[in-house]
């Protein structure tokens, strides 16, 4: 999308106390966003585990064939999830919650119509998809029947994933949390149950997994039924034309799963071909546990994704540039250690799918080892593509997306397998991450049409998006003095800018009456709480946001609530709602936020 299309709203003034509200508010989402990626992982890795030990260490190579399949319904995920996502996150930063529950609907309805037609595939032919993604003899077997026992799965897959976002946005990540217990407990058993003790191979391993993802969807499903829910299933509400919408801004960040699906392709062909017979089982076991690591940098991405769309539906440059910085520093330190630890922990992972006797183990332990060292680099590269996606440089994300997905890492394999056979494409891996990192600031100096390492410049946000520095402040309230203060400091901005002295006034009472009851009635003990306070002008009016983490709480319905036998009874938040133009609340990623035009 384009910047100027969106209302500005707030700017920040001083930054340094805006930097741990960020903070908290990313490694918030991140946990959720980290086990929404390793949902599909978890089964993928408890899969092979009891394939390799009940069927035999060739099992992983039939999984490693199903991989571009399982890549293709991770991009139609991400088609529709990263559309819808991004579209409400736009339309909830402007507190148009009917409108999402429209893009909502239409989301999971697209989503039950593909994932049923692609089911309907796996069960009616398996034998044909099994040939077209290079199965042939028993793997072809083998891989028909996976598909077969999987099928009726998928769309409970697909479904499930499109609701852990959204349930984030209600903040009800346990109700996911619970869900992903549910679907590993459900998954290990049957397995144990289907697999080991009643030997019915791949057709019990595939019927396993599509119980647990349809216990999974399950269990977050039936909160949008009940009357809890915000954002609610409005089948006949549903507006067919935000789907063009939802594609047009979903398909470039799709590419990078779509891409990877041909990388899988390409690399399944160059391990059957260089190095065969044991490249390709330990490609896909590094694959089906490596995935649950990369969940850590693919969780950041979409952290990024999910605030980004929010803050630029409220056209915030410095949040913006706060997310960013946060998401690159201690996100990306995060994924560091998780490398580091991952490295030492090669050899318990190789031996979660292959004995040190098997063929497989050596080329497995030796991915296991080099396969860290790509994960900061693919870390980077992830978290700038969301951001790109967000805030619609679409030219940039198709750009990078085909290079990381099926030109780089495909392209150094073909150069190096041929002399180096699977160490080639452990090489290729790490060689294609770095090169593609590198492509970003030549994206941004494209459009900058000047070369620069800076962050913001990296950015490529529009010198036009957002307010100007005098028009805007940023204020951090930690207690009833600062309230107090705060009131004053809103008022001297209020006279700077030209505005009577009655309205200067009127101002700083609003804003010290809001700041003071989010203090007295949403600070909880023993927690580091403030209050955000922004002030912007926009033409003749001003436009103050207060946000908080606190419980839930809306002044709009506080100020509606009349006692007679307590005139004084929330005079404040009424004197407030009295005083304003306009007063609009929204909770959202666990966020009060509350807009006030005077």
């Amino acid at each position: 999308m384009n910047f100027r299309q969106i209302n500005p709203v707030i700017q920040a003034r001083s930054l340094w106390d805006h930097r741990p509200f960020m903070f908290r508010l990313f490694f918030r989402l991140l946990p959720v966003q980290i086990l929404l990626i390793a949902v599909s992982c978890l089964n993928s890795v408890i899969d092979g585990s009891v394939a390799s030990g009940s069927i035999g260490p060739d099992a992983m190579a039939v999984l490693g064939l199903y991989g571009p399949l399982g890549k293709c319904i991770d991009a139609l995920i991400a088609v529709l999830l990263g559309g819808s996502q991004i579209l409400c996150g736009r339309f909830l930063g402007k507190n148009e919650v009917e409108e999402t529950q429209k893009v909502f609907s239409l989301d999971i309805i697209v989503t039950l119509c593909i994932s049923g037609h692609l089911a309907a595939l796996c069960l009616v032919v398996p034998g044909m998809l099994a040939g077209i993604l290079g199965a042939k003899n028993d793997m072809r077997n083998g891989l028909s029947a996976y598909l077969l026992g999987i099928s009726a799965g998928i769309p409970a897959q697909m479904i499930g994933s499109q609701l852990s976002a959204f349930l984030q946005l209600e903040r009800q990540e346990k109700r996911t949390y619970i869900g992903i217990g549910a679907m590993v407990s459900v998954n290990i058993a049957l397995d144990v149950i289907l697999v080991s003790v009643m030997k019915t191979g791949f057709l019990g391993l595939g019927i396993a997994t599509a119980v647990s993802n349809i216990v999974f969807c399950l269990v977050q499903l039936s909160y949008f039924m009940t009357d809890k829910a915000v954002i609610r299933l409005r089948f006949r509400k549903t507006e067919a034309g935000y789907l063009p919408e939802i594609l047009r801004i979903g398909i470039p960040g799709a590419l990078v799963q779509g891409c990877l699906m041909v990388r899988s392709l390409v690399i399944n062909m160059i391990l059957l071909k260089y190095a065969a017979p044991w490249g390709l089982p330990a490609y896909s076991a590094v694959n089906a546990f490596g995935c649950l690591y990369c969940a850590v940098y693919l969780g950041m991405g979409s952290a990024t994704r999910l605030l980004s769309s929010v803050y630029i539906g409220e056209e915030d440059r410095d949040g913006l540039y706060q997310i960013m910085k946060t998401a690159l520093t201690w996100g990306l330190a995060l994924v560091a250690f998780t490398a580091v630890v991952t490295f030492f922990l090669a050899a318990p992972f190789a031996r979660m799918f292959f004995h040190p006797a098997d063929g497989a183990y050596k080329p497995a332990l030796q991915f296991f080892r080099m396969f860290p060292i790509s994960v900061p680099f693919s870390a980077v590269f992830i978290v700038f593509v969301n951001y790109y996606q967000s805030a619609g440089k679409m030219h940039a994300v198709n750009f990078l997306s085909i290079l990381d997905g099926a030109v780089s890492v495909s392209g150094f394999s073909i150069l190096l397998a041929p002399s180096m056979g699977y160490m080639g494409v452990w090489i290729a891996q790490i060689l294609g991450c770095v090169f593609v990192v590198m492509m970003i600031p030549l994206c941004a100096a494209i459009v900058n049409r000047r070369f620069s390492l800076k962050l913001k410049d990296l950015m490529m946000i529009p010198e036009e998006f957002g307010v100007q520095d005098n028009d805007r402040m940023e204020i951090t309230v930690k207690d009833l003095p600062g309230a107090l203060q705060t009131s004053l400091d809103i008022s001297r901005f209020c006279l700077d800018h030209g505005m009577d002295k009655k309205r200067a006034y009127y101002a700083g009472l609003c804003l010290e009456e809001m700041a003071v009851n989010v203090i007295r009635h949403g600070f909880r003990p023993k927690r580091q709480e403030s209050v955000i306070v922004r002030a912007v002008f926009i033409k003749d009016e001003l436009l103050i946001c207060i946000k908080d983490s606190c419980r839930p709480f809306n002044p709009r319905e506080r100020a509606e609530l009349f006692d007679p036998q307590d005139p004084l009874h929330n005079v404040g938040i009424r004197m407030a709602s009295r005083l304003s133009k306009r007063m609009e609340y929204k909770f959202i990623l666990g966020l009060n936020v509350l807009n006030i035009v005077l």
